[in-house]
């Protein structure tokens, strides 16, 4: 006897919300000027030696980097489905995704959610004004939520964050 075919369901929208695209924390000049005096320093040991090449790298991360801070992010529509998280017209289905968390980054909820398959490796879903029990009661069902330990890459950054400022805390 034959092995009945997998059922195959619609993908259904359970929760929907709309957010920036990307965490986002407006900041003053100050926070440029530590990046813009390492950057000439860097870039004058390379012409120095004469490496033009690497001075173009310099000056587009530093363009990248100013782009990242100053201009904000826009808004973006996330989806939980049936099938997975769709975020950015992208479909993320459950099979590659393996636990999720909630953090907070700039006084912003996040719903961070790994993905060991996929190049990114963490999906990042800020949440804006909707609500958090919503997205809880849904993601539980499809995914273990446990937050992992930080690395020593994440230990290191926090430290360098805490010992050199890019800008003053009020």
């Amino acid at each position: 006897m034959a092995e009945p075919l997998p059922r195959v369901e619609q993908e259904k929208t359970l929760v929907s919300w709309k957010a920036p695209a990307r965490p986002f924390k407006p900041r003053g000049s100050q926070f440029l000027t530590v990046p813009m005096v390492t950057a000439i320093l860097v870039g004058i040991i390379l012409l120095l030696a004469g490496e033009w090449m690497l001075i173009a790298v310099v000056v587009a991360l530093v363009f990248a980097y100013y782009v990242w801070t100053t201009v904000p992010p826009m808004e973006a529509e996330f989806l939980i489905t049936t099938r997975g998280l769709r975020l950015h017209e992208q479909l993320y289905v459950w099979e590659v995704l393996t636990r999720w968390w909630m953090t907070d980054k700039w006084g912003q909820k996040i719903l961070a959610v790994e993905t060991p398959t996929v190049m990114v490796g963490r999906l990042l879903l800020p949440l804006g004004k909707t609500d958090e029990k919503e997205i809880i009661k849904e993601m539980e069902k499809y995914l273990l939520r446990e937050q992992p330990a930080d690395t020593t890459l994440d230990k290191m950054g926090k430290w360098l964050t805490e010992k050199f400022p890019l800008e003053e805390t009020r």
